[in-house]
C-alpha cells in the first residue's frame, strides 16, 4: 500500500506496544490473546515515525520532523518514512489514510 504525502494515519486499535531494550515491538491483539506469530520489531527510526503515528500529523509532517532530527538527506527521510509507513499499513497496524 502506498501512502500520500498529506495522509494521516493513526496505530490501529488493537495493537500493543513494548519497548525492550532498543527496539520497539509491535503486537497485534485478537480477543483476549496476542498474535506472537505477527510480532513486528522497529529500530529506532522505525520507532520514532510509529511514535509520530497518532493521527495528528501527515506522513509530510513526519517527514519533515525526522529531517531535523537526522542528518540525512530530505528525498532519503522521505523515501523512508514512505517505505516504514507502507510496511506498516501492509501489516495492518495503522487506521487512517486521509488528510
Amino acid at each position: 500500500m502506498n501512502a500520500q504525502p498529506a495522509d494521516v494515519f493513526r496505530h490501529a486499535d488493537n495493537i500493543v506496544t513494548r519497548k525492550v531494550m532498543d527496539e520497539t515491538l509491535l503486537v497485534p491483539i485478537s480477543g483476549d490473546l496476542a498474535s506472537m506469530d505477527n510480532l513486528y520489531t522497529l529500530n529506532e527510526t522505525g520507532a520514532f515515525i510509529w511514535q509520530m503515528l497518532d493521527g495528528s500529523r501527515s506522513v509530510a509532517e513526519i517527514a519533515a520532523l525526522m529531517a531535523e532530527r537526522y542528518d540525512a538527506p530530505a528525498a532519503e527521510i522521505e523515501a523512508d518514512v514512505q517505505e516504514t509507513v507502507g510496511s506498516l499499513l501492509e501489516a495492518k497496524l495503522l487506521a487512517g489514510g486521509t488528510a
